[in-house]
């Protein structure tokens, strides 16, 4: 979301960039007084009149906390607390634990608990304690378009794109198409989708996926959609059970939510495959979570952090170093999936 749709008022080198074509670091640089840089006049003069014509107001907190370098990275998700039972997001931060430490930096854990403060949120950000900041977030999520909207701190995100900030994602189309050919390749053709209330980004390009691979498969009258609580599969398998022309299959749209509903399968005596076929997406493959081989879509997630980790430490670095040459990455940056059979279909 663009500064000048909320209204905040508060004019940053990002929007000072926008308006003279130039990257946001240089004109950081410029308004900062950096020295070591070689930057033309005539490009200073004009940041500086841009500056003062826009209304630019340097922000006092966050050049100060820039001067300093801790040498850690937060990770800050906005799906509630940081679970070490939740395979998927104890995927996610020992890769990126990996890929700081080859850096010789650390990684801190940030999470919101019900009912706090975006404010409150974003002031424990930029307190100091941070180089950077990793986000694993929504879409529309008020601390993730405050920090799109602000040059404070250098921010990547991972797992979800969101607007304005660089993004790591896998190929979510690519792969959850994939599965369904796979299934339809098992002689499935009635096909359910299981996914969160919660809609996200990841949520919308698999959903949006499956819809169209069945539709161009004319499947399309026979795929159902069951909207479930997060990992709470029990009702929708109820209502399956209810149906008098279920489906064969289900995909999910991510392998905690199969889990679980392989889980409530075996409670209610329904069989797996033979009763009902079951895939995921993500690739936790988790032998805890059950002793199934799950079909799903794996993203290779040390891949996904250690470039990740790359695009931050670049913004970073940008921030200390006296040399020119960061350009901004791309605004998402897609990886690739591999489909991996299992017992499960």
């Amino acid at each position: 979301m663009r500064r000048s749709e909320r209204n905040t008022g508060a004019v940053t080198a990002k929007d000072i960039g926008n308006a003279l074509g130039l990257s946001q670091p240089t004109v950081s640089r410029i308004l900062t007084g950096a020295t070591g840089h070689r930057v033309a006049e005539d490009t200073r003069i004009r940041v500086m009149q841009a500056a003062a014509q826009m209304g630019y107001r340097p922000n006092a907190v966050a050049r100060s906390l820039r001067r300093r370098r801790t040498n850690i990275v937060g990770f800050y998700t906005g799906y509630g607390y940081v679970d070490a039972r939740n395979a998927f997001l104890a995927s996610i931060i020992g890769s990126l634990q990996q890929a700081a430490s080859r850096r010789r930096m650390d990684v801190l854990l940030h999470s919101v608990s019900r009912g706090t403060a975006p404010d409150d949120i974003y002031n424990e950000l930029m307190d100091g304690r941070v180089d950077g900041l990793f986000l694993h977030t929504h879409a529309g999520d008020p601390l993730a378009e405050r920090l799109a909207e602000s040059d404070a701190l250098p921010v990547v995100a991972i797992a979800d794109a969101l607007p304005g900030i660089p993004s790591l994602v896998c190929d979510d189309e690519s792969g959850t198409r994939a599965l369904v050919a796979h299934l339809w390749e098992r002689g499935h053709r009635r096909i359910g989708y299981m996914y969160p209330r919660t809609r996200f980004a990841s949520v919308e390009r698999r959903m949006g996926a499956f819809l169209t691979e069945m539709r161009e498969r004319g499947l399309e009258s026979e795929a159902l959609l069951f909207a479930i609580d997060i990992e709470d599969t029990r009702p929708a398998l109820e209502d399956i059970r209810a149906m008098p022309n279920p489906p064969t299959a289900v995909c999910c749209w991510n392998d905690l939510t199969a889990y679980d509903l392989i889980r409530e399968c075996g409670q209610a005596g329904v069989r797996v495959p033979g009763g009902l076929a079951i895939a995921g997406f993500d690739g936790v493959l988790d032998p805890k979570l059950t002793p199934r081989r799950l079909l799903t879509v794996a993203a290779n997630w040390n891949v996904i952090a250690e470039q990740a980790m790359e695009q931050l430490f670049a913004q970073i670095e940008s921030r200390f170093s006296t040399e020119e040459g960061y350009e901004p990455a791309a605004p998402v940056t897609m990886l690739p999936v591999q489909l991996i059979e299992g017992d499960t279909a």
